[in-house]
């Protein structure tokens, strides 16, 4: 089960310590971020070299995001040994691991949910994912954690009715999913909608919020994230609406990149779990992130883009004081024409920097709220 305890509450946020993910001991301090994967990997990194030269500060938790898994569903599932084995995991000691319905770096357009449905988008067009198909998954995939289907699609200008369809859908597939005489694998994390309102938010919470059984809540947020145009006045309503009615010592999650800013404010609204895709995101950019000397003091961090031309004739360390495998080992300028070559290991060399530096900017957070006056 997922075994989660508040230990601290500041007006900053709240430290929590996530015992055990399923079967799995972790031992995982909170806020903190899984670790986000794609076709069952750290997008651009194999196994060994994560293993090696990817030193992150906590046992991880991993995100198994299905949209680059679903088309090969019936080969994992003929397989029967779930999916951490099939992709390469089998080495890792005891992997915790949470399988997601959506790729927070994939796209979600509008139009395509219905009443027996959601639509997952891969990488060769819309798969249609209903109740009795997703169980099945869950079932074959053998994740300690999954979280429930939700009617995502609500932009900013969907009407009251199409609010209302879209929160009973949802509500729809949670009784669907959790049929008496059907059995599921793993702590079910309940994915809670509602779009822009509200009135929907909260009615989403307290329709499937208070299941039983229910191990923790995800917040559909895709509207929020990197890239989009964010208001946090908006967010944090949005947020005190959707948690008030819940229990508060449940663990609170949310999927998306996220950048250091967002995260800090997302921390001081309760988040306690996050994922590290605004780490790739940047790294498949050909960008590369540092915070502040003072975060989380100040929500400062710099983007640099290191295929400018600038970067040519610099020997320096990547990012100075940094004690990752990339900047110990490379060089600014090496970065430079690793990415104008179009190398591949540019991009490794990237990502291992970028969750470094994700994973160290949870490690201050969580060093800030202890040094904090709890409530």
């Amino acid at each position: 089960m997922v075994k989660f305890a508040i230990e601290k509450k500041t007006i900053l946020g709240r430290l929590g310590k996530i015992d055990t993910w399923g079967p799995v001991d972790v031992n995982h301090a909170t806020p903190s971020c899984m670790t986000y994967l794609r076709a069952g990997h750290i997008p651009h990194l194999t196994w060994d070299v994560a293993e090696n030269q990817l030193k992150l500060s906590q046992t991880p938790i991993y995100q198994m995001t299905l949209p680059s898994l679903v088309s090969n569903a019936k080969i994992i599932e003929k397989f029967g040994k779930g999916i951490a084995k099939l992709v390469g995991m089998g080495a890792l000691e005891s992997p915790a691991i949470h399988l997601t319905p959506f790729d927070p770096l994939g796209k979600l357009p509008g139009g395509y949910n219905d009443s027996k449905s959601i639509a997952i988008w891969t990488a060769n067009g819309k798969v249609s994912l209903d109740v009795k198909t997703y169980r099945n998954i869950v079932n074959s995939f053998g994740c300690g954690s999954f979280e429930t289907l939700v009617d995502y699609d609500l932009p900013r200008d969907a009407g009251h009715k199409k609010l209302l369809k879209a929160v009973d859908r949802t509500t729809t597939f949670n009784e669907q999913l959790f049929k008496q005489d059907e059995k599921i694998a793993g702590d079910r994390i309940v994915s809670l909608g509602g779009g822009f309102s509200k009135y929907h938010r909260r009615k989403c919470a307290v329709d499937i919020g208070l299941a039983e059984n229910t191990a923790a809540y995800t917040i559909e947020f895709h509207e929020f994230v990197e890239g989009m145009k964010t208001d946090e006045k908006e967010m944090k309503e949005l947020l005190e609406e959707t948690f008030s009615p819940l229990p508060p010592t449940k663990l609170r999650c949310i999927s998306g990149p996220f950048n250091p800013k967002t995260v800090l404010f997302l921390v001081q609204q309760g988040i306690d779990l996050f994922d590290s895709s605004f780490a790739i995101k940047l790294a498949e950019e050909g960008h590369a992130f540092c915070l502040a000397d003072d975060y989380p003091t100040s929500s400062k961090y710099e983007v640099v883009d290191f295929k400018d031309q600038k970067f040519a004739d610099d020997f320096t360390p990547v990012f100075d004081g940094c004690g990752c495998y990339t900047c110990t080992k490379y060089t600014k300028g090496y970065l430079q024409h690793l990415l104008n070559t179009k190398e591949l290991l540019a991009s490794i060399l990237l990502v291992i920097h970028n969750m470094s530096e994700y994973d160290r900017m949870f490690k201050l957070i969580r060093s800030s709220l202890e040094n904090s006056e709890g409530l």
